[in-house]
């Protein structure tokens, strides 16, 4: 894409530069394309950036595994590490899980390994010698040894500039106000500063995609769901990998940066200080050190869950030239979705 308003020049323009924007755009520029990114705000400025970003078999059921992107998502996350040359807050030490009952414990570990799933049953005392920081352990806990956490916008910067280090380009500031047609084929898109004219439009804007696939006719059923993520301040490390326990879901952004993740209950009234504080209060509670634990902030963000749960990655429907790319988890689904789409549109 040489100028705005220019006319096709072939580029595949991906609309968004979430973490499902920027792997696709690095995986088109690795195969050969030429890509160009539109971004209305910054890199990860959206839900991506206030992801909780655990990869790896997370408290996901066992049915999850029967979409086949999801079973590929280890091992092409795992491609994508090695791929990429800068870091991007990647944090080993596992994960370890626990349900309401020592029983619900026992069947999720008993169901994943079923499926040959890396997955183990620890006793109480096991936990404590993996996670000091605990005040207290369950009898039993999952521990996951291979799961990692990761900067969700650090891991987003790292796809866009292996992007544009393969030839691709990344605008900000961007925004995407429309798609244009003609003949029947999506051919461009509407920006505040004129058209912008691709080959194919990826829109990989999350919960924008309905609205602007409406733009050319196209129906897409992608709900808006919330969450908040909440980010404190510690003194020093206080858990080594992911908890995930009845009360929270904690890790270690970076040394001093605990983040925590909660559903938002139906009839949240608005205010994310008062959803935060359950949280802060068990974390003070039940970790060594946590009396020093202070929330820096807590922000609810809608997560793109394509109806019915499964990724949605493809043509639309009788538009030549729009392709749709949403999906939840996407930052465990990142390199499996990027490959994907580079295939789609090989």
């Amino acid at each position: 894409m040489s100028r705005l308003n220019d006319r096709d020049d072939g580029s595949i323009l991906v609309v968004g530069a979430g973490i499902v924007g920027a792997s696709i755009a690095s995986y088109l520029a690795r195969a050969g394309h030429q890509v160009a990114v539109l971004e209305g705000d910054s890199a990860a400025a959206g839900v991506t950036g206030n992801s909780f970003a655990w990869v790896g078999l997370a408290k996901s059921a066992c049915a999850a595994f029967s979409d086949r992107l999801r079973r590929s998502a280890a091992d092409e996350f795992g491609r994508l590490e090695r791929e990429l040359s800068e870091p991007f807050g990647l944090r080993r030490g596992g994960a370890i899980t626990w349900e309401e009952t020592e029983v619900a414990t026992r069947e999720f570990v008993d169901a994943h390994r079923a499926l040959g799933h890396p997955i183990e049953l620890l006793r109480g005392e096991d936990v404590l010698d993996r996670e000091p920081g605990l005040c207290e352990a369950p009898t039993v806990a999952a521990y996951a040894p291979d799961d990692v956490g990761v900067d969700p916008v650090a891991l987003t910067r790292a796809l866009l500039r292996n992007a544009e280090d393969h030839g691709a380009t990344v605008r900000y500031g961007q925004p995407v106000l429309s798609l244009l047609q003609e003949g029947g084929r999506v051919c461009g898109v509407v920006t505040p500063h004129g058209p912008v004219y691709g080959s194919t439009i990826v829109l990989a804007a999350g919960t924008a995609i309905p609205e602007l696939a409406a733009s050319a006719g196209v129906v897409v059923e992608v709900d808006a769901s919330p969450c908040c993520l909440i980010r404190c301040s510690t003194p020093y490390p206080l858990v080594r990998g992911v908890l995930s326990t009845p009360e929270f879901e904690v890790r270690q952004l970076d040394d001093t940066t605990l983040i925590a993740a909660e559903d938002v209950p139906v009839g949240f009234g608005g205010n994310v200080r008062e959803l935060a504080e359950p949280t802060l209060r068990a974390l003070r509670r039940l970790l060594v050190g946590g009396d020093q634990v202070e929330l820096i902030d807590a922000v609810v963000v809608d997560r793109p869950i394509p109806r019915g749960g499964r990724p949605l990655l493809g043509y639309a429907k009788g538009v030549p030239g729009l392709y749709l790319a949403a999906a939840h988890p996407a930052i465990i689904l990142s390199g499996a979705i990027g490959l994907h789409v580079a295939r789609d549109l090989a």
